[in-house]
C-alpha cells in the first residue's frame, strides 16, 4: 500500500455552504385559563337593607343630632338644634332676644348711628328723659300764652250787651265800647307775639346754639348733630321743630318713633340728623 502525501489543511477545499433553514413561526401563546368557580352551590342571598327612617312632616331631629354629611333635611323638616334655616337669622336656644338684623350693629357704628354717638359723645337719652324735658318746655310755652287771654275780658266788656226791651217789646242793646275793644285786641296780639317769641327763643335760638332748651337743661340733655357732636344751629333747629309739629298731628308719631328706632331718634331728628344725649345737669 502506497503512502499518500500529507495534505495541507489550507489547501483542502471548503465544504459547500448549507443553506439556512427559515425559522419556524412562533405559535401563539395559549389563552389564560379562566378560573371557574368551584361547584359549591348558589351564593347566599344578601339580606335587604332596611328602609331609611323618615321623620314625620314638620318634626325636628333629636336634641344634638344633625343631618348626615352632605344631606339636607327633608321637605318640611327643621334643621338640627342650634342651626337656623338658610336665609333666616339664628335663633337663641336659651330664649333670650337676638338681633333680627345682622347688619344692625354695623350700621350703628356708622357716623350718625347710636353706637357711633355713644362711643364719641355720650349716652343717648331715653324716651322718659326726653318726655320730661318736653313737658317742662310745654309748661313754659303755656305760660307765655297767658297774656293773650288777658285781652279777652276787654273784648267782652267793650262788646254791645242787652239793656232790656223798648216800649214796643223789642230788645235793646248798648253801644259798643270801642276803646275797650281796642285794648282787648292789642293785648291779645301782643300776648300772641310774646308767646311766639318765647318759644322761638327757647326752642329754636337757644337750643340751636347751645343744644339745650330750658327743659333739656333742667333734665340734663343736649341736642347735637349726630355726626359731629356740635349744636345744629337755629336754622336746622327751626326745621326740626316744624317737622315735629307737622308729624305729631298724627298721634304724636314723631316722638313715639324713637321707641322702635335703632338709633333712638324721632322723625324730626332724622330729618336734620340730630340726636339727644345725656349730660351733667347745670
Amino acid at each position: 500500500m502506497s503512502e499518500q502525501p500529507p495534505t495541507d489543511p489550507s489547501r483542502e477545499p471548503e465544504p459547500p455552504a448549507v443553506p439556512e433553514q427559515p425559522a419556524a413561526p412562533e405559535s401563539p401563546a395559549p389563552p389564560p385559563e379562566s378560573e371557574t368557580p368551584s361547584p359549591a352551590g348558589p351564593p347566599a342571598p344578601v339580606p335587604p337593607m332596611p328602609p331609611p327612617v323618615q321623620q314625620p312632616y314638620g318634626q325636628q331631629p333629636g336634641y344634638g343630632q344633625q343631618p348626615g354629611y352632605g344631606q339636607q333635611p327633608g321637605y318640611g323638616q327643621a334643621p338640627a338644634y342650634g342651626q337656623a334655616p338658610y336665609g333666616q337669622a339664628p335663633q337663641n336656644p336659651y330664649g333670650g332676644p337676638v338681633a333680627t338684623d345682622p347688619w344692625a350693629a354695623q350700621r350703628s357704628m356708622q357716623p350718625g348711628g347710636r353706637g357711633f354717638v355713644e362711643a364719641r359723645f355720650g349716652p343717648v337719652a331715653s324716651f322718659g328723659d326726653r318726655v320730661v324735658a318736653l313737658l317742662i318746655d310745654g309748661a313754659i310755652s303755656f305760660a307765655a300764652f297767658l297774656p293773650l287771654f288777658i285781652g279777652i275780658p276787654f273784648l267782652i266788656a267793650g262788646a254791645p250787651h242787652r239793656n232790656g226791651y223798648d216800649d214796643y217789646g223789642y230788645q235793646t242793646y248798648s253801644d259798643a265800647n270801642g276803646a275797650l275793644i281796642t285794648v282787648g285786641v292789642v293785648v291779645m296780639v301782643l300776648g300772641f307775639l310774646f308767646a311766639i317769641g318765647v318759644n322761638l327763643w327757647n326752642r329754636v335760638f337757644r337750643m340751636g346754639r347751645t343744644g339745650q332748651s330750658i327743659g333739656k337743661r333742667t333734665v340734663g340733655l343736649l341736642l347735637i348733630d349726630a355726626r359731629t357732636g356740635q349744636p345744629i344751629g337755629p336754622g336746622l333747629c327751626f326745621l326740626r321743630e316744624l317737622v315735629s309739629g307737622l308729624v305729631n298731628q298724627v298721634i304724636y308719631l314723631s316722638y313715639l318713633w324713637m321707641l322702635w328706632d335703632d338709633d333712638a331718634q324721632t322723625v324730626a331728628d332724622k330729618a336734620v340728623h340730630s340726636t339727644v344725649i345725656k349730660v351733667a345737669k347745670s
